[in-house]
């Protein structure tokens, strides 16, 4: 499933300079077709080498698009999570080529905050709590975000802060989720942990009498989930 955030931003100066900045972040492919800069990343693929997440960066002349894969409804808060420190770190290095319009900027953060508002439970009363200190706060937030846009001091500042916030935010949503129920990806987890990051599906296969075909889905589904990545 894509998502899309879309900035209302007017360029202020051609992206040439920016070109070879972006290019040297580890971006999977940049390319320029008529006004437009086009960044993706392959963040993660799955067994077979097919790419499974990815997002898209568009630089236009008057707006920015940011277009992301969303694995599974259950992730979302999570992978939104990952976008906005993704989108706050973008201004940080466009500052230069864009005056961006906070208004458009505004609506997505707001409903990220609703979201893991609603997404945490009874039993996650810290979590909670810490959510309703951070709406408590979020005028004073908006108002730094503002000023980030204006100025590159404050940005710098203002985005240490709110990257380490993100952070924390993302290893509490890390640790509600917990390591998936089912014994055999339980068995998976603990195999690939205590074998530095590596499987023989043959050997665990037999070893736990399982199917090659059921390990093969076990281990796309930690991938799907988060939990493991493929080694290139």
């Amino acid at each position: 499933m894509e998502e899309i955030i879309k900035i209302k931003a007017k360029r202020t100066k051609p992206l040439k300079d920016l070109t070879p900045m972006l290019g040297s972040l580890g971006f999977s492919k940049v390319s320029y077709t008529k006004d437009t800069l086009t960044v993706e990343k392959i963040e993660s693929e799955d067994l077979s080498g097919k790419p499974y997440l990815f997002y898209k960066i568009e630089l236009a002349p008057n707006s920015i698009l940011i277009r992301y894969l969303l694995p599974s409804p259950q992730r979302r808060v999570a992978r939104s999570l990952e976008m906005g420190l993704l989108s706050l770190n973008l201004f940080r290095i466009i500052t230069t080529h864009y005056d961006v319009s906070v208004s458009s900027v505004y609506p997505f953060y707001y409903a990220l905050l609703n979201s893991l508002s609603d997404a945490l439970d009874k039993e996650k009363l810290e979590a909670i709590s810490e959510l309703n200190t951070l709406k408590t706060k979020h005028v004073s937030l908006d108002k730094k975000y503002k000023d980030l846009v204006r100025s590159s001091e404050q940005n710098a500042r203002i985005l240490v802060e709110s990257e380490r916030r993100n952070e924390e935010l993302g290893e509490k949503l890390k640790k509600m989720e917990g390591v998936n129920d089912e014994v055999l990806q339980e068995r998976l987890f603990e195999w690939i942990r205590t074998h530095d990051g590596e499987i023989n599906t043959y050997e665990f296969s037999k070893i736990n009498a399982i199917p090659v075909g059921r390990v093969e889905e076990g281990l796309n589904q930690l991938i799907k989930n988060g939990y493991i990545k493929r080694r290139s």
